[in-house]
């Protein structure tokens, strides 16, 4: 099993569009990263338990692992309308380390040319409609 810090790292690393790895975004790459890896493996990528709610997936796991782990930078910045929004990002000197197998590594990169041409509506609708999150719409944890 992948650690959380490793594929939201990776994720930092080869996304295309750096200045949309807000912290919302780069929590639902990871579930969709969880969700792809459970369909193609059986089983989950991270050892996250994700909760959905109105919002969709979400658990302060991804979060929390990037604020334990010194290769981040998290920065305050505005979204396009104008409201605050936390950017995730690798320093340019943390790059190394990444462990990911070739298998967990095919599913990012299919996650990313899936979702990176995506604008938010786009992207969450995406999110929105993978099977779990259709399914469960009030508080509670979605086990793979």
């Amino acid at each position: 099993m992948a650690e959380i810090a490793d594929v939201a790292a990776y994720f930092c690393i080869n996304y295309p569009h750096k200045s949309e790895l807000s912290k919302t975004r780069l929590t639902k790459l990871v579930y969709l990263a969880d969700w792809e890896n459970a369909k193609k493996t059986g089983r989950q990528m991270t050892p996250i338990r994700w909760y959905f709610h109105n919002f969709g997936p979400y658990v302060d796991d991804v979060m929390d692992a990037v604020a334990q782990d010194k290769r981040f930078e998290v920065t305050s910045t505005l979204n396009s309308f104008g409201a605050s929004k936390n950017l995730v990002q690798v320093a340019e000197n943390e790059r190394m380390g990444i462990r990911l197998s070739a298998s967990e590594k095919e599913v990012l990169d299919g996650i990313i040319e899936l979702t990176s041409p995506m604008y938010w509506n786009a992207f969450i609708k995406h999110v929105y409609s993978t099977p779990p999150d259709r399914k469960v719409r009030s508080i509670s944890i979605f086990e793979f």
